[in-house]
């Protein structure tokens, strides 16, 4: 554990959070980041939209009513409204979750993921970002939400464990703390509204946004493209260097 943390330490991921003042969710690090243990149809997926025809933007959002999950483009209150076009329904793909459900119990726990998979491994703006705690009536008891728009110049290709990583600032996990011990982790359900592709557009990839607990979970740094290839010319370099000594 302390060889991880220093590891972590080292990539940026422990370090002071590269975000503006007033976010209440916290970018952790500003470089992709893989999530170890996780992947396609294993994670507990809150929302994915997906740009449709030639739009370069992208809207959703999923909330809870009481009595089942909402969708639409965003907020009104608290709750969701407007066209759910871009929200992909099918398959696990949008749907509030339960803290317990997925194992979350402070809210120095919770983490947000998203998963952004432009095609080509191009570069998407986050224009907005929200995260609403809903109890077991339907009412919003606490939202979450991530300041101003923010550039990702690189995504991961395919939709799995590979994106950028949110956490909770200290207000406001002591905040979900409280609603935990009031509600308990069974009775607080997450949703989640975003926008994006304004800036670097959206063209055709699954946007998708999961939470899990970071406190189980391993996190690690992802190479750039330009890193791993340097690391391969390294490592054929070496193989060359053992090769030649060996005829020697």
């Amino acid at each position: 554990m302390r060889k991880l943390l220093h590891t972590l330490a080292a990539a940026g991921l422990v370090a002071t959070p590269f975000v503006s003042a007033r976010a209440d969710l916290i970018l952790v690090s500003p470089d992709l980041v893989t999530i170890g243990g996780t992947g396609l149809g294993s994670v507990n997926t809150v929302l994915t939209f997906q740009s449709s025809g030639s739009n370069t933007t992208e809207a959703g959002c999923v909330s809870f009513n009481g009595s089942g999950d909402a969708t639409g483009s965003g907020l009104t209150g608290s709750q969701c409204t407007g066209s759910s076009g871009d929200v992909k329904t099918g398959a696990s793909q949008t749907q509030t979750r339960t803290l317990s459900q997925v194992g979350i119990s402070s809210g120095s726990g919770f983490a947000l993921f998203f998963n952004a998979a432009e095609p080509g491994g191009d570069g998407i703006t986050l224009n907005s970002l929200a995260v609403t705690f809903y109890n077991s009536a339907g009412v919003a008891v606490h939202t979450a939400t991530f300041a101003g728009s923010h550039d990702f110049t690189q995504t991961a290709t395919g939709t799995g464990n590979t994106g950028y990583l949110f956490a909770l600032n200290g207000t406001q996990a002591s905040a979900l703390d409280a609603l935990i011990s009031s509600l308990g982790a069974g009775n607080i359900h997450v949703g989640v509204s975003a926008t994006a592709g304004t800036g670097l557009g959206a063209t055709g990839g699954n946007e998708t946004f999961f939470i899990f607990n970071q406190a189980n979970t391993p996190v690690f740094a992802t190479p750039e493209p330009s890193t791993t290839a340097l690391l391969a010319t390294g490592l054929f370099g070496l193989v060359g260097v053992v090769r030649r000594r060996r005829r020697s």
